[in-house]
């Protein structure tokens, strides 16, 4: 059966730093996630290569199947807002199989996003390595959504042509993957950041390169609680932000 692809792209925040619970190391028949190595698994969390360490994943051998709350006595995380969003399409869409395809990189900015861009924590190449996971995934399916959660790194960095340069990279994808008429939704990043952070600067960049970008929208994070860093949504913030992009897409796609 082909597969409706959800492409969860950008950084810490959609690969999900929220605290497992029960329920999201728990399968939902019909709905997977592409692992990096080209598998797709179901998509019980954490279902995104990320930063190992930073899920508490990295004394783990086989970190993405193996479903405790903990290990070795460290907390895990990765409750992101993509889980979420693919349940919610699954029930709108029953007899579907929903496919995610996890490529955001904790820790980039966008110029990481460009063609060729490198991630300044590791090897990883962002843009490239997304592209490369998408056209496999493509193999399977077509995609219905781009998700894209991005943006804390260069509101420390208040880097210059923030809005432009977001814009390049959604155009990018949609262009190389070829996929422009593909819905495509913003998220703000966090209002509880602190004072190291533009937080309404680049929120408000996110909107208006939402709106200005063709069928695209943005969802907001107001109301949205941090873990206790003040930098990472928390889990039941990021099951209220799946929602929140799912009620956006359903908008853009007319569903």
């Amino acid at each position: 059966m082909s597969k409706m692809l959800v492409l969860l792209a950008g950084q810490s925040n959609m690969s999900g730093r929220g605290y497992l619970t029960e329920n999201d190391v728990t399968d939902i028949p019909g709905l997977t996630a592409l692992r990096w190595d080209g598998v797709w698994i179901p998509a019980a969390d954490p279902f995104n290569f990320d930063r190992l360490n930073m899920l508490g994943l990295n004394n783990s051998s086989d970190p993405f199947e193996e479903k405790t709350l903990d290990i070795n006595g460290v907390r895990r995380c990765g409750v992101g807002p993509g889980r979420t969003f693919g349940r919610l399409l699954l029930e709108r869409f029953p007899d579907c199989e929903i496919g995610l395809v996890p490529v955001s990189v904790g820790g980039t900015s966008v110029s990481a996003w460009m063609p060729g861009g490198k991630d300044r924590y590791s090897d990883r190449h962002p843009y490239d390595d997304a592209v490369k996971l998408a056209r496999k995934a493509q193999e399977c399916g077509d995609f219905a959504v781009i998700l894209w959660h991005q943006g804390e790194s260069d509101a420390k960095l208040r880097t210059a042509d923030y809005k432009e340069k977001l814009k390049t990279v959604i155009n990018n994808l949609r262009t190389e993957l070829g996929i422009p008429e593909v819905p495509v939704v913003l998220g703000e990043i966090g209002y509880f950041l602190n004072s190291e952070f533009d937080i309404s600067g680049y929120n408000q960049l996110i909107r208006e390169a939402a709106s200005e970008l063709d069928n695209a929208g943005c969802v907001s994070a107001e109301g949205l609680t941090d873990r206790g860093d003040a930098l990472h949504f928390d889990t039941q913030s990021q099951y209220e932000l799946g929602k929140r992009y799912f009620a956006e897409y359903c908008r853009l796609a007319k569903i």
